[in-house]
């Protein structure tokens, strides 16, 4: 392996045309975060005081020559944010009064910018991007023209990290010429990268992976792709390039192209490794004896690729699904999950990432629903989010390249079940006693009551509804959570008593806007405050709250008629006794509601 590396400072990048390949990582770099240390770090070393500077070395960066030119293997970054920064130097400098002296400053960036090829006929620009999401923004920067495509991520990235370098440039304007000059000199004289030039690329990655393993968990996506590509044919390269492309697009269309590595190590965990598999020990893994041998990427790495990107597609489907947070949805179980566990919440996806990668869609949303009502055992337990993710880690192990429900079913039942079983006396103590502060926030408290009121009109035999409806539903307390003048009735033995009790469950259900503003005038608790409620209720679209009157009934022998019997509930006076009784049945309807393997799990 021949590999060159020399110290150049900026100004002497003029020997070299550096293009950044298509199959390389668009920009990236923000301007509050990234660009803003870049700045941050040259200006802590400048010392506008002294003449003679110290060199300051930013980095570095490889290349593999290709037709005179120098394919950029790793370093696109900072080369980019170089030409982003020449640029705004350039546009400074353009629109002030120079000196002979400041005008060769202003063509030495020029010629750093582009230089005009007699042979050819044609500008060479000294970075060329041909990464799909640049278009030819960059060269249209270089040109010192307007770009009138639509702008992309990427773009926009470019654009925000150019006027923040313009801004903190223009700061050394403000003060006069000869301070920008300074920096100017300092820029382009004094700053300094490594430049590695590999003999070709299968080298240039095999060093860009050397350089960092050790910050592998910083950047182990970038790492893998690399990884393929070095064990790639040369023929196959231009399939990895748009498969990775599909990777990226599937990622960011799901709102984590910011966090790929989340995806990446949910992807390791369930198809491949065994246990929980931290971030900076993902690239230390792959390239390992155990993870050569289980991924097999070294002698298939397209075949691994198409992996990655099939898992992704699912992965970025189930992500948004977690987050809709509405009805019409192709996978209605995953987002009840997004509600029991947060939107946000990404764990389940292990289990899911598990399964056989052609796996109709009726599978993936059985298990969404076994996943969901695990998540509502364990969160009413309180059982904390970490040791759920140990358990998943278990469970994909089993789940790997099943297909069929009937197989999903035997795992469940060894896993979940199991699981949740030898819970079951600590989940009915906990549920029989929970507040409904306990399934906060909001949206969670109304994706519980609302799937134990559709509970309520399945067994009624009266069609469900959407989470569209429910959202539109506030909490409604029955006994009211302000009685009139603090009176509260003698069973209470203090104002602690009676505030535990109104916020059980059992004391809560959904009700209209427009009647729970009519019902909590009715708060006088020596008065006939709930028969007062009583009547309003029946005015409501929720049958659970309807049924809190005991006059409440369709028909004759109709489903909602059994439906009374069956729970032998229809209160006429409130009481602690009355919410204690409609906790149990609350508890019952849970039952029924959150099954496994359609059983209940008190069966």
């Amino acid at each position: 392996m021949n590999i060159e590396a020399n110290v150049k400072s900026i100004s002497k990048l003029k020997d070299y045309f550096f293009i950044v390949p298509d199959y390389q990582r668009e920009y990236v770099w923000k301007p509050d975060d990234q660009v803003e240390q870049f700045i941050a770090d040259i200006d802590n070393e400048f010392d506008p005081s002294t003449k003679e500077q110290k060199g300051y070395f930013i980095g570095s960066i490889i290349i593999v020559e290709n037709n005179n030119k120098y394919d950029v293997i790793d370093g696109q970054q900072r080369l980019t944010t170089i030409i982003l920064s020449l640029c705004a130097f350039r546009d400074i400098l353009q629109k002030l009064s120079l000196t002979d002296k400041q005008k060769k400053y202003l063509a030495k960036i020029e010629e750093l910018l582009s230089d005009f090829d007699i042979e050819s006929d044609d500008t060479n620009y000294r970075l060329e991007l041909q990464y799909e999401e640049s278009k030819t923004f960059l060269q249209h920067m270089i040109d010192n023209e307007t770009f009138k495509e639509e702008d992309t991520p990427s773009i926009i990235r470019m654009r925000q990290a150019y006027a923040k370098l313009f801004d903190h440039f223009t700061t050394y304007k403000n003060i006069d010429n000869d301070s920008l000059i300074a920096y100017l000199r300092y820029f382009i004289g004094k700053i300094e990268l490594v430049v590695i030039e590999s003999e070709d690329l299968s080298s240039a990655l095999k060093i860009f992976e050397t350089i960092n393993q050790r910050g592998a968990g910083l950047n182990a996506m970038d790492l893998v792709k690399n990884l393929l590509f070095s064990h790639a044919n040369a023929q196959d390269f231009e399939k990895i390039k748009i498969i990775w492309k599909e990777i990226t697009t599937n990622l960011h269309s799901c709102g984590e192209g910011q966090s790929p590595l989340r995806f990446l190590r949910y992807f390791l965990m369930a198809r491949y490794y065994f246990g929980i598999m931290r971030e900076d020990f993902i690239y230390k893994w792959l390239i390992s004896p155990e993870g050569k041998k289980a991924t097999d990427y070294e002698n298939s790495p397209l075949k691994f690729a198409k992996e990655l990107n099939a898992s992704s597609k699912r992965y970025s489907k189930l992500v948004t699904a977690t987050q809709l947070m509405a009805d019409g949805g192709e996978f209605p179980s995953i987002t009840n999950i997004g509600f029991i566990n947060k939107y946000r919440s990404r764990q389940h996806l292990i289990l899911l990432l598990a399964l056989e990668q052609n796996a109709p869609e009726s599978t993936i949303l059985y298990l969404g629903t076994q996943l969901e009502s695990f998540f509502f055992y364990s969160n009413t337990i309180g059982i904390q989010a970490k040791y759920n993710e140990r358990l998943f880690t278990l469970w994909a192990a089993k789940l790997r390249n099943l297909t069929k429900q009937e197989e999903i079913e035997v795992v469940i039942e060894n896993t979940m079940v199991e699981y949740v079983k030898e819970k079951l006396s600590l989940f009915k103590a906990s549920f029989l006693n929970i507040s409904h502060w306990n399934y906060n926030p909001l949206y969670r408290k109304r994706y519980v009551l609302g799937s134990l009121e559709n509970t309520v009109l399945s067994l009624s035999g009266i069609p469900i509804k959407g989470k569209d409806f429910y959202d539109d539903l506030q909490v409604e307390h029955i006994l009211p959570q302000t009685p009139k003048d603090g009176v509260i009735p003698e069973e209470f033995i203090d104002n602690d008593d009676y505030t535990n009790t109104i916020n059980q469950l059992g004391n809560v259900t959904l009700l209209e806007s427009s009647i729970n503003q009519a019902v909590n005038r009715f708060n006088d608790l020596s008065s006939n405050w709930f028969e007062k409620k009583q009547i309003e209720y029946v005015k409501s679209s929720v049958v659970s709250t309807n049924l809190l009157n005991h006059n409440f009934s369709i028909g004759k022998d109709t489903g909602l008629n059994r439906f009374k019997l069956r729970y032998h509930f229809s209160p006429k006076e409130w009481t602690k006794n009355s919410i204690q009784a409609r906790q149990k049945i609350l508890l019952d309807l849970a039952f029924e509601t959150w099954k496994f393997n359609n059983k209940r799990i008190d069966s």
